[in-house]
């Protein structure tokens, strides 16, 4: 009977179907998967019935090999539930499940518990990742992952730990089985020999290896390297790998060119090689055989895998690391050398003995080597066949399907057929309470300004900055200072005046604009001028001056109000003129500004309206003054009502009220849910609103709008449109799934036919933010029109006339 290295026999495999990325998909999962499967099936006795359920993006169709029976749309909720029907329907006796959160569709990968709700045989659960600080989507997840799943595996003691004591695991439930790794030996090479093959002979190598993102911290090993480079002249360090897909996608090769870039500033252009390419096994086992030092400078202290090390230890490289979870594990023992996260001086310390003292390589590689065979891919997979094959025999025996059972040929990957659109509720319950929360709002800020993007929800500085964002984040700052934040007024200050301080800097006062994008170094990016941003910012810095309570911010806000304020009248859109309609609106009730926003609110206003008037009499099914409905489309509406009420101009009032119904009706579906209007070819005169991708910043517009209509009206259509528009965040909404975190006060970037965005950047945050204050505008609003027991337009507008009486009799004695 064949065995193991450890002698032992090799376990029966029961009928597996394991759920995964799957190559030749770039992704160390899908590379995990398939190792997985070859190492059981050289355990014999075979054949074995080893298939794959293989997670695709949406429009993915990869050429599989014929391990691949069933693909499975990550994206697409309905297909998971349908997939285990087909797993049940074909007898397999185990499923295996390869869990990564980002792999799997909905927020935080979430998706996956239909699949595990429905399916009738016992799971196995790999872990790739476990979360000592999860956010409580990610938590909910992994615990109903646990408590589905027969067994689940970490590839370490400390991931144990955590889930026994930090998630409530059943210790017994609980496998320990090490990240699997080649059987280096085979490959029949030796480092000099490696190092010839790669053209590098005579040099002492320093490696790091994977698939390449900003995750991999590797301007820290970089900037190490240059501090000992002078000492270890032969020295050569490689960045071997493809930029990770994803990183790919969203970004392009931008971080491979500012290492690149931080290479040649360091003065390492020649002693540092990049290798742009996704190996093929063959090519990584000659360069980790090769490598004299590896080094995995990450910064994510909760990562409790990580392959690439895994590799590199049992290559015989000497490995530098810093401490993450899986590092800490692997070289302890002094198996390798751990320096503390982002301390360059310990790194270039570590990278300087190991380069320059070959005995000391020597001394580590041996330990490294000896520990790691233990963690080849035949024992690790004699260990998951006995964890399969438990399993299946506790299950009962009217349950258990026969092992004996015939293969099925699968000559082709079938597709499992997606169900139709299962109904939605078109309103979901509203929050009683709307409570300010800031977490994710204090992220994205940082000593410059208002980050923008955050993908995967962690802000990233290297995005840079805008106006556009540092204005939306003054409108939340401001109203989050008179509600009370949650946390110290003071830091609810300072992030004011932080705001503040970015747009003085924005604004030039030789062209009376604000630039809008400024980069991680605090440089302006000056070829780009936006109308929107412009308008973003008097919108805000009105609204500062009416309410903000700090006298020092308003002095600010002020000044820089009445400077910015006359380029703003030369605007030819509808989105900038609205905005700074509403800036001057709000402005009225600041005496010291009153007289500069009036006039400019009775031009702006007038060509607003005109342009709109000017729109439905050419196309009365059209009218909007401009030839396709884009994105926070609301703000024309609100400014239209928000400007008349505020002049006293029913007819603005009336045309913006108009304009709102008929965005309300083209973006409302015939089950009652809001559709905004998406940024996949948007809303072109004379066609049909995009479906997809849906931006949090729209609904954000259509709630503030109709807050402001109902504000004018008392009239509850607008009051449920605003209920509705906010619904939206929270799941009434074409795919049912919430974008709003209410605990953190994050927002996904958009809705996708697949479903929410993985990131959380700050214009859909801010969006979010804004829409919760506004909903609370209303609800005050309607508390307090019931204690008065008044109602109705007529009351409303009398009222509007006599403010405005009073604010015109200050205006005539305050104006310059």
């Amino acid at each position: 009977m064949p065995s193991n290295e450890s002698g032992a026999p090799a376990a029966a495999v029961p009928r597996t179907a394991f759920v995964s990325t799957y190559v030749p998909r770039q992704c160390g999962i899908a590379t995990f998967t398939r190792d997985l499967i070859s190492g059981l099936r050289a355990l014999g006795p075979g054949p074995h019935d080893l298939r794959v359920v293989a997670l695709e993006r949406a429009g993915e169709q990869l050429p599989y090999a014929p391990d691949v029976a069933w693909r499975l749309r990550a994206d697409h909720r309905p297909s998971y539930r349908a997939v285990a029907g087909v797993l049940a329907a074909d007898g397999v006796d185990v499923l295996c499940l390869q869990h990564e959160y980002g792999i799997f569709g909905g927020p935080s990968g979430r998706h996956v518990l239909d699949l595990l709700e429905a399916v009738p045989m016992p799971v196995v659960a790999t872990l790739h990742t476990i979360l000592a600080h999860p956010t409580p989507t990610q938590e909910a997840i992994l615990r109903a992952i646990l408590a589905r799943s027969a067994r689940v595996v970490t590839m370490s003691e400390r991931g144990r730990e955590l889930l026994v004591e930090r998630y409530g695991a059943e210790p017994a439930r609980v496998a320990v089985i090490p990240h699997g790794v080649p059987d280096f030996r085979s490959a029949g090479m030796d480092r000099p020999a490696a190092k010839a093959r790669l053209g590098m002979d005579g040099t002492t190598l320093l490696l790091s290896y994977g698939l390449l993102g900003p995750a991999k911290n590797l301007e820290l090993a970089l900037d190490a390297f240059a501090r000992v480079a002078s000492e270890v002249p032969d020295a050569i360090y490689a960045v071997v790998g493809a930029t990770h897909p994803e990183v790919r996608r969203r970004e392009g090769e931008r971080y491979r060119d500012e290492l690149r870039a931080r290479a040649g500033a360091l003065g390492l252009a020649d002693r540092v090689h990049f290798v742009d390419r996704y190996l093929t096994d063959a090519e990584l086992a000659t360069w980790l055989v090769a490598a004299d030092v590896f080094v995995t400078p990450y910064r994510n202290a909760q990562q409790i895998t990580s392959g690439t090390l895994a590799y590199a230890l049992a290559a015989g490289a000497a490995v530098v690391s810093t401490p993450y979870e899986h590092a800490r594990e692997l070289l302890g023992s002094e198996r390798g050398i751990l320096v503390p996260f982002d301390d360059v001086e310990a790194m270039a310390r570590a990278l300087g003995r190991l380069l320059g003292d070959a005995d000391a390589r020597t001394e580590l590689c041996h330990r490294g080597m000896a520990y790691g065979r233990r963690m080849t891919w035949p024992n690790v997979a004699s260990q998951y066949a006995q964890v399969f094959r438990a399993v299946v025999q506790a299950q009962p025996a009217a349950r258990r399907p026969s092992l004996a059972r015939p293969l099925v040929a699968v000559p082709e990957p079938a597709v499992v057929p997606l169900p139709a659109r299962v109904p939605l509720p078109a309103r979901v319950p509203l929050p009683a309470r709307l409570p300010v929360c800031r977490a994710h709002r204090e992220q994205l800020r940082d000593r410059i300004g208002t980050i923008q993007f955050a993908p995967g929800g962690t802000p990233d500085r290297r995005s840079g900055y805008c106006t556009d964002d540092v204005a939306r984040a003054l409108l939340v700052d401001v109203r989050h200072a008179s509600v009370g934040s949650g946390t110290s007024a003071a830091a609810t200050t300072a992030a004011i005046l932080d705001d503040l301080r970015f747009l003085w800097r924005a604004y030039e006062p030789g062209t009376g604009r604000f630039r809008n994008l400024r980069d991680a170094g605090g440089g302006w990016d000056r070829r780009l001028d936006s109308e929107d941003a412009h308008g973003r910012a008097i919108h805000a810095l009105g609204e500062t001056v009416a309410r903000c309570r700090h006298g020092w911010a308003v002095l600010d806000a002020r000044g820089l109000f009445a400077v910015a304020l006359p380029a703003a009248l030369e605007f030819r859109w509808a989105r900038p003129r609205a905005y700074t309609i509403l800036g001057c609106a709000a402005a009225l009730a600041d005496p010291a500004s009153q007289g500069r926003a009036h006039a400019a609110l009775d031009r702006l206003l007038g060509r607003l309206a005109e342009s709109i008037a000017h729109a439905r009499g050419a196309d009365p099914s059209w009218p909007w003054p401009e030839s396709r409905c884009t994105y926070d489309n609301g703000v024309v509406a609100e400014a239209l009502i928000v400007g008349g009420t505020a002049l006293g101009r029913r007819d603005a009032v009336r045309l913006g009220l108009d304009v709102l119904a008929w965005l309300a009706r083209a973006e409302t579906t015939p089950g009652g849910w809001l559709r905004p209007i998406g940024n996949q070819g948007w809303w072109p005169r004379g066609g049909t609103p995009a479906q997809f991708d849906q931006q949090p910043i729209e609904a954000a517009s259509l709630v503030s709008a109709a807050a402001a209509a109902w504000d004018a009206t008392r009239d509850e259509t607008w009051e449920a449109l605003a209920e509705r528009a906010f619904g939206w965040f929270l799941g009434a909404n074409d795919l049912g799934l919430p974008l709003a975190d209410l605990e953190t006060g994050a927002c996904r970037d958009g809705l996708t036919s697949g479903g929410p965005s993985d990131n959380a950047g700050a214009e859909s945050t801010l969006a979010w933010l804004w829409a919760v204050e506004r909903m609370r505008d209303l609800r005050q609003g309607r508390s307090a029109s019931r204690r008065r027991g008044g109602s109705g337009q007529a009351r409303r507008y009398a009222s509007t006339a006599e403010r405005r009486a009073t604010a015109m009799a200050t205006v005539a004695s305050a104006a310059p």
